[in-house]
This record gives structure tokens, sequence and C-alpha cells, in this order.
């Protein structure tokens, strides 16, 4: 990963529930990791994520830009007792990565998980070149790979 150099002094990123009006940076963000979106079908979606409580999205934001976001879904096993919560996305940036954001992020989910008394927090992340990064991120932060992920489509993707 690159730590980005700057000019001068930077406001600290502050981490916040995600709120009415992030669509559009949101949007960037996820075209930055591979799932582009337009701004209204992100809206829609982050609409529906709000209305859940067994759902959270965190951004990271310096200086009114979105430079980071994270979104959990609290689970109930049939396995075991205990919830755990699934991070569905984790996005830096491009020009945040390597500055610690992903990391409080992670913190900022992990933090939520313990609110709920789960006893995993867990997050897939796919087998491909550009992830290598940030597997060995996941690892540095105490993540442990244990499971292989395995989908079907059920419809025709666009």
């Amino acid at each position: 990963m690159r730590k980005k150099e700057f000019a001068g002094p930077i406001a600290e990123a502050v981490i916040r529930p995600e709120h009415v009006g992030d669509s559009r940076q949101a949007s960037e963000l996820l075209g930055q990791l591979g799932y582009p979106a337009e701004p209204s079908e992100v809206a829609k979606r982050l609409e529906a994520l709000r209305a859940n409580e067994d759902y959270s999205v965190q951004v990271a934001e310096r200086e009114g830009q979105l430079v980071g976001m994270i979104a959990l879904h609290l689970e109930r096993p049939l396995l075991h007792c205990a919830c755990e919560v699934r991070v569905m996305a984790l996005i830096v940036s491009e020009e945040e990565r390597g500055t610690g954001i992903g990391r409080r992020l992670l913190e900022a989910g992990e933090e939520w998980a313990r609110g709920l008394n789960a006893a995993y927090i867990c997050l897939n992340s796919g087998n491909r070149a550009e992830r290598q990064a940030a597997h060995l991120f996941y690892r540095h932060c105490g993540y442990s790979s244990s499971s292989t992920g395995f989908a079907k489509p059920l419809k025709d993707q666009k």
C-alpha cells in the first residue's frame, strides 16, 4: 500500500453514520471497488439499509469529501447461539489507501458489533490478484482466513 504525501496539515477524517445526501460520493467509492452504480440506485440501497436496525453504514469524511465507507449486517446464525456481524463492504478511496482510514472504519465496525454483543465479525474478499493487498491488510488487522465462499447467480446479471 502506498501512503499519500500531503503538502501541509490535513484535517482528521471523521467516522460518522451514512446519511441522506451521501449517495453520489458513495457511488464513486463503489465504482473504485469495482461495483459501479448510479447515485440514484445507491440512494435507494442506502435508504433500505438505513431503515433496518440490523444494518449499519458508516463513512469516513474529510473536509466534506467521503474517503471511505463500511457497510455491516447483523446475522443471527443457526449453527451457534451468538450473533455475528458481516462486513458487506469496506472501501477506502484510492488516494487515501495506506493512511489508516481502513483500519479506523474496521474499528468502528467492530465497535458496532460489540455493542450488539456479537461473537464475531467476518467478511469475504474475492480471490483476485487486485485484492491481495486487501487480504494482507485484513490479516494485519487481526482477521484470519477461515472458510471458502461459493456463489451461484440466480438470474441474469446486468
